[in-house]
């Protein structure tokens, strides 16, 4: 397999360091491609790349040509969402940053468009009021008019989503249709015609709204006239046939299935997919649209085709055997596609695949810096909660140990996930890489509260915060109870959700945990809750965060703020001042509180800083003071090296 050289571009995506242990800055270095898109000819490839520590848009030949650098750097704050071609000569990138506005922090998002012939490029929509943040939600990209895109955004209204189609390359835009205080959310059929519409009523309520129109008239109705449908069913869009419409629900079981809802006969008219185990994640098309499969989460990406299909992300399967595909793009006809081929010890290696010659071209490593051969080895694990609840689990090990038999008395690094309604899954995970390359085994586990097992399971722990955390401490204890972890030295950790988990088990659980690790976490639920209030529907949000508390007297109890003085093993803290999903003050207060108790303690705190430490600087500083805070109170391990 060749590499594809691509003038200075090569230079910093696919060479590689000498075989060394990744250092505290490889770990802190941002990717080398944060995505990317192949142009409807095939001819070309538009990149987000790192680009000396900042994020750029690179366009390059996809045969390898020496057409000179093509790069437009981003502006001082602006951070990467997606890149899509247009057409041939226009890319389209949606982009964001960290605002303040009347002292709140808020994600603001834009669309940029590039004439990749010279790199000048311009935003289409630009806010006009604060209160329009999001200027970059792309309804349908209209593939079949390359000269316009569908967006959703209101010129006068805040809490409005207007259709208007938009050009391009001017930015001039018309009004498709008029937008309602209710509608958050539109979705196309596959003649890019505007069909269903949904969102949240903005009154402290939290109703759920869904309208739908006709197929081929502009009346509007409610999802109450169609049996089977709600207004919190999830739309996976259409097929082929504008009668009917792609959903994702339980219909009465406790994963969710992929079923065809026929809007004229209004009933649910075919059952695509339903897995027992795993919920639905969507649908797999092919170029013209058409529904050829679902996809599924189990310990990886799963995909289901249905009979008389085929796909080339399943030959590149085939191909990679034990390895994650993931689509990014494919050109018109897709005679080229990219993806990327990654795994839980690989960070990913991008490649071409053209199919008129059969052909495979690698184009670009994710994390060049960070060699497979490198990084531990990630086992699946099931362990039981205290009820007799199993619970799904990952295992990271140092890059050193090579059988299960040698996992004894290892120092341990507890990491639950972040969220917390989300999930994990065995794909690369740098931030538990970077762990087990210094020589800790590290355990994830997706106690109940994850999403993807069922809706029994997710609810168990939204309704349960306690339960979360005692799933959490289950998993501690059943290392120890095994052998694998040494008890005199295990470490909880965490980011957001995760950070709150690792705060509070230090709390509760001191015989457990020798140190804490919270980044950009949250440490007092109240406040956290009041937070979200400042904002647009934030007094549903608000209800439904503190849902999992019996009153507030549990929201005290489980409020880290609160309870600070019964904090007993050494703190590391790590926070933006720009964080937009945990506010910044969840750290000052914490800080205070504990250089109060006298806690052994560090603290970072990061000037225009986002929620994921975006700033390559920021990261990197904040991944050497983990390393010596590790050394300091772990202590080195006999499998660092």
């Amino acid at each position: 397999m060749r590499y594809l050289a691509i003038t200075l571009f090569s230079l910093f995506l696919l060479t590689s360091l000498a075989n060394a242990k990744p250092s505290p800055d490889d770990f802190g270095t941002l990717p080398a491609v944060h995505d990317i898109a192949i142009s409807p000819d095939g001819k070309n490839l538009a990149l987000f790349v790192n680009y000396k520590g900042h994020y750029a848009i690179r366009v390059v030949s996809s045969a390898g040509k020496d057409e000179g650098v093509k790069l437009t750097k981003l502006a001082e704050g602006s951070k990467p969402s997606w890149i899509k071609w247009a057409n041939n000569k226009r890319v389209l990138a949606g982009l964001w940053e960290s605002q303040k506005r009347r002292l709140n922090p808020i994600k603001v998002t834009g669309l940029y468009s590039i004439d990749t012939r010279n790199m000048d490029g311009k935003y289409l929509i630009k806010p006009r009021n604060m209160y329009r943040q999001y200027n970059d939600e792309i309804i349908d990209f209209l593939e079949n008019d390359p000269d316009h895109i569908l967006m959703g955004f209101s010129d006068k209204r805040s809490t409005f989503r207007d259709i208007h189609k938009v050009n391009v390359t001017t930015g001039k835009y018309t009004l498709i249709k008029k937008g309602r205080n209710n509608i958050q959310q539109w979705f196309t059929d596959n003649r890019g015609e505007p069909r269903i519409g949904k969102g949240r009523t903005n009154n402290g309520t939290g109703k759920r709204n869904m309208i739908i129109r006709d197929t081929n008239s502009g009346k509007w109705r409610d999802v109450s006239e169609y049996p089977g449908l709600k207004a919190s069913t999830d739309v996976k869009g259409f097929t082929d046939d504008p009668n009917e419409l792609v959903v994702a629900m339980y219909n009465k079981r406790d994963t969710k299935g992929l079923y065809i809802y026929n809007l004229s006969l209004k009933q649910i008219s075919q059952s695509l997919f339903h897995n027992e185990e795993y919920d639905v994640g969507g649908v797999i098309r092919n170029q013209e649209g058409i529904i050829i499969g679902a996809k599924f989460t189990s310990d990886v990406n799963e995909r289901v085709l249905f009979d008389g299909f085929d796909s080339i992300m399943n030959k590149m399967q085939e191909k990679f055997a034990g390895s994650n595909v993931d689509f990014y793009d494919r050109s018109k006809g897709a005679e080229k596609t990219v993806f990327l081929v990654s795994s839980a010890s690989n960070p990913g290696q991008f490649y071409l695949y053209d199919k008129t010659n059969d052909h495979l071209t690698q184009i670009a490593s994710k994390r060049p810096k960070l060699l497979h051969e490198e990084m531990g080895h990630v086992l699946s694990a099931k362990y039981e909660a205290r009820d007799g609840v199993s619970i799904p689990a990952y295992m990271t090990v140092p890059p050193s140990i090579s059988r299960k038999s040698e996992i004894q008395k290892l120092p341990f690094i507890i990491l639950p996930h972040g969220g917390p309604y989300s999930r994990k899954s065995k794909r690369f995970d740098y931030f538990a890489q970077f762990f087990a390359t210094r020589g800790y085994g590290v355990y994830q586990m997706n106690f109940r509260g994850s999403t993807g097992y069922g809706k029994s399971f997710t609810d168990a722990g939204k309704k349960n915060w306690v339960v979360m955390q005692e799933d959490v401490e289950d998993a501690t204890l059943e290392l120890i109870r095994n052998g694998y972890a040494d008890h005199e030295r295990i470490c909880i950790a965490g980011w957001s959700y995760g950070g709150y988990a690792a705060l509070i088990g230090g709390i509760k659980n001191p015989e457990l945990y020798k140190c804490v690790i919270s980044i950009a976490g949250v440490s007092d639920l109240q406040e956290k809750a009041n937070d979200m209030r400042r904002y647009r529907s934030g007094i549903t949000r608000a209800r439904d965060f503190l849902d999992g508390f019996e009153d507030n007297n549990a929201v005290i109890e489980n409020s880290p703020l609160k309870r600070a003085r019964e904090i007993t093993a050494p703190v590391f803290l790590a926070h933006g001042k720009n964080d937009t999903r945990v506010h910044f003050d969840q750290f000052s207060r914490m800080e205070k509180a504990l250089k109060m108790n006298k806690t052994e303690l560090t603290s970072l705190a990061f000037d225009k800083e986002d929620h994921f430490m975006s700033n390559q600087n920021n990261r990197i500083k904040m991944f050497n003071e983990l390393d010596k805070f590790l050394a300091s109170h772990l202590g080195k391990s006999k499998y660092a090296d």
